[in-house]
């Protein structure tokens, strides 16, 4: 019988009442704009104003249909720190949102110090 080393992957999710709210589509496909842009507001996890303000922009697009998506522990990146982080990711650095990443090396590190 083959031996396979198939690795299991969890995504995880940071249990934070901040991030991004955003619209997604009846497809299941996050709203964009004609650059790429997703259409996000900044806010905290239940802010009514927020929600609003998304379901509103969604509308304007003439995307009314869908629903809210909200994405924890997630923000905005400028230009040149989306930069920034591509590079991180290109030398193998983790990054500093990398919630999985962080608790994966924190685990190794006490794994390697035996406690």
């Amino acid at each position: 019988m083959p031996v396979t080393n198939k690795a299991k992957i969890t995504e995880v999710k940071p249990n934070v009442d901040w991030g991004l709210y955003m619209w997604k589509l009846p497809n299941g496909r996050l709203l964009q704009d004609g650059n790429g842009n997703y259409l996000n507001i900044p806010s905290r996890r239940h802010d009514i104003t927020k929600i609003t303000e998304v379901r509103n922009a969604a509308r304007d697009f003439g995307k009314p249909e869908g629903e809210l998506h909200f994405e924890p522990g997630v923000g905005r990146a400028t230009d040149s720190e989306r930069e920034e982080q591509e590079e991180r990711m290109i030398a193998g650095e983790i990054l500093d949102n990398d919630f999985g990443a962080i608790a994966d090396e924190l685990r190794g590190m006490r794994k390697r110090r035996g406690e």
